[in-house]
């Protein structure tokens, strides 16, 4: 661990001021802002597109910024689903918020414009209540899904 120190200066006199030691959290936390320039400062989902692999897929357009950049990228909801239970593992205690469900889709028509416009506002409601978590925008997890590192 580290010590940060301060210079205080007081009409003349200066002295220096010790403040708690940093730890390897928040070392971390300080590479990830360097490395990322800034902490994520927004996620928009606006658009859907459908597409063909093997078969038809529904692709949400993830439009991101930081202080330094914007850029895009596309995810399916599986992909959603799978940064969510990964981020359920490793913060148990933190109160990530409710995810969407998943429905059958036996049951659910998956390209009704409807489920997939509610589905998209769900997911992006999601993506900024995670953001409001204190230390989110710099997470590992949350860097890597959308496609800092």
């Amino acid at each position: 661990m580290s010590q940060e120190n301060k210079v205080v200066s007081n009409g003349g006199n200066s002295h220096t001021e010790h403040s708690r030691q940093k730890t390897a959290e928040d070392l971390q936390y300080e590479e990830r802002i360097e490395t990322v320039g800034t902490e994520i400062k927004s996620v928009v989902i606006k658009r859907v597109q459908t597409a063909r692999s093997r078969s038809q897929v529904v692709l949400y357009q993830i439009d991101v910024k930081t202080g330094h950049a914007d850029w895009t990228t596309f995810k399916r909801y599986n992909a959603f689903y799978a940064f969510h239970t990964q981020l359920q593992k490793d913060f148990k205690k933190c109160g990530l918020p409710k995810f969407p469900p998943r429905h059958s889709k036996i049951l659910t028509d998956h390209f009704d414009r409807y489920f997939i416009e509610k589905r998209r506002a769900d997911l992006e409601q999601y993506m900024v209540n995670l953001l409001k978590i204190p230390g989110m925008a710099n997470q590992e997890h949350m860097l890597k899904f959308l496609g800092v590192k």
